[in-house]
């Protein structure tokens, strides 16, 4: 047999950790072992604690590249050619619905909103959701500023809108339902913005 190539430390690290994200999704954090990580990583045991101090080490791992990983998807989805301030917003939402329409996404999401990860849950989901607010604040800010959105507080607005877009999240949505689910409530958010023309 001839000996594995080198990999570079960054590279085996998230071959590890997409090992682990995989597993997890299979088994739930707490049905989930390091030697059950390591055989779908095909490494040693030894070698896993090379890269990660315990299991709660490389959960944390995948959970903050799941969250780097959508909020870049969401920015570069309103980013690009100039469009109104709704159409980006629209653009915002179609993206959200297709991360939660991936396979992988949705097992990872479904693995943070386990009640067993609670804590990591929280702890991500918070920059995650300060991240959309400045992109959400940003969107509706151009939509007063271009006449097609009439609120008095963009960021106030912008909660308010990532709030309706939350609930969607929170009522358990199964994942057939989600894309009308979260055009519903984009519908709901551009009343609450005074858009009249809608996209």
């Amino acid at each position: 047999m001839s000996p594995r190539p080198r990999v570079d430390r960054a590279a085996r690290r998230a071959e590890v950790a997409g090992a682990a994200a995989r597993v997890f999704s299979e088994r739930g954090v707490t049905g989930t072992a390091v030697s059950d990580i390591v055989k779908a990583a095909g490494i040693a045991q030894g070698t896993f604690y090379l890269y990660f101090d315990s299991k709660d080490d490389v959960l944390l791992a995948v959970a903050e590249q799941f969250v780097a990983e959508v909020g870049t998807a969401l920015e570069s989805a309103i980013s690009g050619a100039e469009v109104s301030a709704p159409q980006r917003l629209r653009s915002l939402v179609a993206a959200l619905s297709n991360l939660a329409a991936d396979p992988a996404n949705s097992s990872l999401a479904e693995l943070l909103h386990r009640r067993e990860n609670q804590a990591l849950h929280d702890r991500l989901t918070e920059p995650l959701a300060q991240r959309l607010h400045v992109l959400v604040a940003e969107i509706v800010a151009q939509g007063v500023a271009e006449g097609s959105m009439a609120v008095a507080d963009a960021n106030a607005a912008a909660w308010f809108v990532l709030g309706g877009l939350q609930s969607v999240e929170r009522a358990d949505t199964p994942m057939a339902e989600m894309p009308e689910a979260l055009e519903s409530a984009l519908s709901l958010a551009y009343r609450a913005l005074g858009v009249a023309v809608t996209p």
